[in-house]
């Protein structure tokens, strides 16, 4: 008879929580290569986020096999999840015995762009901070636009160059699906990209290292340590000779020591934790503020009239340059004015006429205004 069966669901499910965690610090302990062929064969619940539903699968390697769906509402991952929806993917999860599994997001392939990038060798010590601090030249992103991963899929030792196949996706995507699985009560440990081209079935680190999903993660290993304390004072209790209960009580209060200088230190935590949510809500409303390069592009292009050249564009801080060929360069000025991207149009250098392509050669510059205006 399986030794759980006679604990309620409420104490199984803490007690499969405790094991999965003790079993993750066991595993965190072995050399890399050993994870890597352990990860291939552990128990993945694969889940792909729809506009309208969010699908369930059982995956073993590259093989799925589907467990359920659950429809979403419109809108409904800004919210927390009703207790119907919840009870409906604890059903799925319990049923197919995937409690302890890895929670995997699947992400369509459609929204995911990826690039063989050549760089330095030398690049490869910092290779994460060097992906994210020239990811507008390989993509059309900015670092904090993306999550981003990357794997090493070659060098050559002569030129002092190596191939890096970098993984990019929006962070408005993968923060609308961990809303939703969030709002079910489970944790993602990493994502795959569906399809059958290579890197299928690969989990990449495309998540959110922070907020609300960290301190899950971090309250978690607390109740899992607090649980190891409290079953080895029970054990201590329940077992020493009385002749021994002056050592007991000695053992006993050096736990108590330690357990005050733990909990002394997850307050700590708590507080650094809630110090980067803030910057990180700072950063990232600072951030929305701002116009891409290929927003900009795009609104001058459309405005720029038929008889007008654009030889030169250039957007540096808050202002761009256009240089270029028009028949009547004088209108331009009320052309850009009209846009709400741009103000404070004007000619940096006087208009002269070119008298081989027989337009006038105009250099104008434009303030770039962030959205809301300030």
């Amino acid at each position: 008879m399986n030794a759980t069966a006679v604990l309620p669901a409420s104490a199984r499910r803490a007690v499969q929580r405790f094991l999965r965690w003790w079993g993750g610090e066991l595993v965190a302990c072995l050399p890399a290569t050993v994870r890597e062929v352990l990860s291939r064969n552990r128990q993945r619940l694969v889940i792909e986020i729809g506009d309208t539903k969010a699908t369930f699968s059982e995956g073993r390697g590259k093989v799925l096999h589907r467990l359920g769906a659950v429809m979403l509402a419109p809108g409904e991952e800004g919210r927390d999840a009703g207790a119907g929806q919840r009870e409906t993917v604890e059903r799925i999860v319990d049923g197919a015995g995937m409690r302890s599994a890895d929670v995997i997001l699947r992400l369509p392939r459609d929204k995911v762009l990826r690039r063989l990038v050549d760089l330095p060798t030398a690049a490869a010590e910092n290779l994460r901070e060097v992906l994210g601090f020239e990811m507008d030249r390989h993509t059309p992103f900015k670092s904090q636009e993306v999550y981003y991963d990357f794997r090493i899929k070659g060098g050559d030792a002569q030129r002092k160059r190596i191939k890096v196949d970098l993984v990019v996706i929006p962070r408005a995507v993968v923060d609308r699906a961990v809303r939703v699985v969030n709002g079910w009560g489970l944790d993602l440990n990493g994502a795959e990209l569906a399809g059958g081209a290579e890197g299928a079935g690969q989990v990449f680190d495309l998540l959110p290292s922070s907020g609300a999903t960290a301190e899950r993660r971090l309250r978690r290993r607390l109740y899992g340590a607090a649980a190891v304390a409290a079953a080895v004072v029970a054990i201590a209790v329940a077992y020493l000779p009385l002749r021994r209960e002056e050592a007991a009580l000695a053992l006993m209060r050096g736990d108590l020591e330690v357990a005050r200088a733990a909990a002394a230190e997850v307050d700590r935590m708590r507080r650094q934790v809630v110090d980067l949510q803030a910057r990180s809500r700072f950063v990232v409303d600072r951030k929305r503020r701002q116009r891409s390069v290929t927003e900009i592009l795009d609104e001058v292009t459309r405005r720029l009239p038929d008889h007008t050249w654009a030889l030169k564009f250039v957007v540096r801080d808050r202002q761009i340059t256009v240089s270029g060929y028009s028949a009547k360069p004088s209108s331009l000025i009320a052309v850009l004015e009209e846009s709400e991207m741009l103000s404070n149009a004007r000619f940096s250098s006087p208009v002269t006429m070119d008298q081989k392509v027989g337009l006038e050669r105009f250099n104008l510059t434009a303030e770039i205004t962030p959205r809301g205006g300030q």
